[in-house]
């Protein structure tokens, strides 16, 4: 029997309403609480089509500076000699590459749960399932920054993550050194004139007792609370922190089976990432399921996407890379209240 004056889930577009929703979900979602996708802490990747999964971001490499050592030599650059044109220059474009893999999962609600509940789980599963979605992709980022080459570890004579104890913890004096290191390489920083610092909520605790760290600024004493961004904890040595659960912890990975975490530093576009573009939300309603349903027992939201990241001048191919070296550090510590 046909069903009219009502909406149903053959009604049209209610399928792409749905889908939709999820995505709309999804967006809101990437905002809180998950730093490493951020505006502004990655460059945005794209596919090479024909490349076989490969993403790729253009950048046009900084022109050559210096002052001939102070020497002043006309006609030889910067010096110019009098009525002598310089000898011209030209730009040049490069770029750099890595390999993208598809990530995607569903959810499936059956036709009972749903006429006991039909409005509610629909909305909440588009909920949790767009959640699901940012959380990994947030996760499998920070696990390419661990993964990168670029360390500071705790304790006076650690050399490697497995000298670093459980009460080598996070210091002020670290993260000038992070802070430092990252201002000698001329890495940008935000819009708001500071590196971003991303830390465990098992490390903060430590960093915040440090009786080194008397600059330590937090949300509360700001002079504009309108400016602090989510997720934002406080101020140190130029750098704002932002708390996450899925800063990287490796298990037992220290001296004595301490647990080690990890707490990054970085400058603007430190990784490259993509594709939101190519992220794609799914919902098959009761009904639509084929063979493999015959009965219409169930529907199916999901999601999937094809996704990558590499640390900024770590990837494949790199060729006339914008800046030369890292544009993070990664500190290393244990911490003595977990």
């Amino acid at each position: 029997m046909t069903v009219s004056n009502a909406t149903t889930t053959a009604t049209a577009y209610f399928v792409d309403a749905v889908q939709i929703m999820i995505n709309k979900v999804l967006q809101e979602q990437l905002l809180p609480n998950l730093p490493y996708l951020m505006p502004g802490h990655y460059i945005k990747a794209s596919f090479v089509k024909g490349s076989n999964a490969s993403m790729r971001f253009l950048n046009i490499p900084n022109l050559a500076f210096g002052t001939n050592g102070n020497t002043v030599t006309p006609g030889t650059a910067p010096w110019l000699d009098e009525g002598v044109p310089p000898t011209p220059q030209a730009m040049t474009f490069g770029f750099e590459e890595f390999t993208a893999h598809q990530m995607g999962q569903t959810l499936r609600i059956t036709d009972v749960a749903a006429q006991e509940f039909p409005l509610d789980l629909l909305a909440e599963g588009a909920k949790v399932i767009a959640r699901q979605a940012a959380e990994t992709i947030d996760l499998y980022v920070a696990g390419k920054l661990a993964a990168g080459a670029n360390v500071l570890w705790a304790g006076g004579g650690s050399a490697s993550r497995t000298d670093i104890g459980q009460t080598d913890s996070l210091t002020g004096s670290l993260v000038r050194r992070a802070v430092a290191s990252l201002e000698a390489d001329s890495v940008p920083r935000f819009g708001d004139n500071s590196y971003h610092a991303i830390i465990n909520p098992a490390v903060v605790f430590d960093f915040e007792e440090d009786s080194d760290v008397g600059g330590w600024l937090a949300v509360g004493q700001y002079s504009d609370p309108s400016r602090i961004a989510s997720g934002e904890i406080g101020q140190y040595a130029g750098a704002k922190f932002f708390q996450s659960p899925r800063a990287t912890k490796f298990a037992a990975g220290g001296s004595g089976g301490a647990d080690i975490y990890s707490t990054i530093v970085l400058g603007t576009g430190a990784y490259a990432f993509g594709d939101f573009g190519t992220q794609v939300a799914t919902y098959k309603p009761f009904g639509s399921a084929g063979t493999a349903d015959p009965l219409d027992q169930l529907a199916v939201l999901g999601w999937k996407a094809f996704i990558g990241c590499m640390v900024v001048s770590e990837g494949d191919n790199a060729e006339n890379e914008s800046h030369v070296g890292p544009r993070y550090v990664r500190i290393e510590t244990g911490a003595s209240t977990l």
